[in-house]
């Protein structure tokens, strides 16, 4: 069984708004009149003092101050009705709408502009290292999404390759979902290029056990360059999201899905540049939300 043959495939966002309800309350006020001032009436004036023979007259009672009229009391209105909730962009693969890594986005796809039924656009099933007859290269609806789907025929990678064969240090990111098969086998390529003899990469892929190996294959020969068994995540599951991410600078590489390292600082001179691919053998995978960043 040769399964150094290998091809490869990748938000939430939700705002809501509520205005502010305002009150303004503005006191009420006291208008003077000619007699005091008082709520209920002024105060009246003394009588005249006492004059000689028949006394002076008595003084006129002042007049009531009127009563203030209370101020007006404005209630300001409640704020617009609360916005409605973003849309939840749903990931091919079942899961929400990844975030790239680090760096600058040299390349993403997500599939959405791609005829269903045909190779995206910008990959290519590689026939040097595989065959057509490995299986098809897809892209299928799932649900309102669309996705890139290998069809492995068998325990021969089917392979898809895209990105730029001149890149050099960058991290691969993309999301996997095995959806049947059995003893099968998926990840990633990266640094792909054609070499004098057979296909070049640096291959990344997790078996049905949960184990992930990263291999370099150099003119048909390959060599191990990290791996991690499964005794640190159980085997693989059908019908699961698994985020591979493949970070090359340099010599120095490292691996994680689903966020978790599985290989660190893994060392290799081999290959220098090249591009992406997908890969799947023994099932069928669907492969979404593609970034590379530099």
């Amino acid at each position: 069984m040769n399964k150094h043959k290998h091809k490869r495939a990748y938000l939430t966002l939700s705002i809501s708004l509520a205005a502010l309800a305002g009150c303004i309350t503005p006191q009420g006020y006291d208008r003077p009149d000619a007699g005091g001032v008082s709520a209920t009436g002024g105060v009246g004036a003394q009588a005249g003092a006492s004059g000689a023979g028949t006394g002076g007259n008595p003084g006129q009672v002042g007049s009531g101050g009127h009563t203030g009229t209370g101020g007006a009391i404005i209630t300001g209105t409640g704020g617009a009705n609360p916005g409605t909730g973003g849309t939840v962009v749903v990931g091919g693969t079942g899961g929400t709408k990844a975030t790239p890594p680090p760096g600058t986005v040299l390349y993403q796809d997500d599939f959405q502009s791609d005829t269903v039924g045909s190779n995206a656009k910008n990959w290519i099933q590689d026939t040097i290292d595989s065959d057509l007859t490995d299986g098809p290269w897809t892209v299928v609806a799932n649900g309102t999404n669309q996705v890139l789907q290998g069809a492995a025929t068998g325990s021969d990678f089917t392979m898809d390759i895209g990105g730029d064969v001149t890149w050099t240090d960058y991290t691969f990111q993309v999301d996997i979902t095995m959806i049947s098969g059995s003893s099968y086998e998926f990840g990633v390529f990266g640094r792909f290029s054609a070499g004098t003899d057979k296909d070049n990469y640096y291959e990344v892929y997790m078996d049905d056990s949960g184990g992930v190996q990263l291999r370099v294959r150099n003119n048909g020969s390959t060599t191990t360059v990290g791996s991690k068994s499964k005794s640190t995540t159980g085997d693989a599951q059908l019908n699961t999201l698994y985020t591979f991410v493949l970070d090359m600078h340099g010599s120095t590489f490292n691996v994680s899905v689903n966020g978790t390292p599985r290989i660190s600082m893994a060392m290799d001179t081999t290959l220098t540049t090249g591009g992406i691919g997908l890969i799947v053998n023994n099932g069928t995978a669907q492969f979404d939300n593609v970034y590379v960043t530099e």
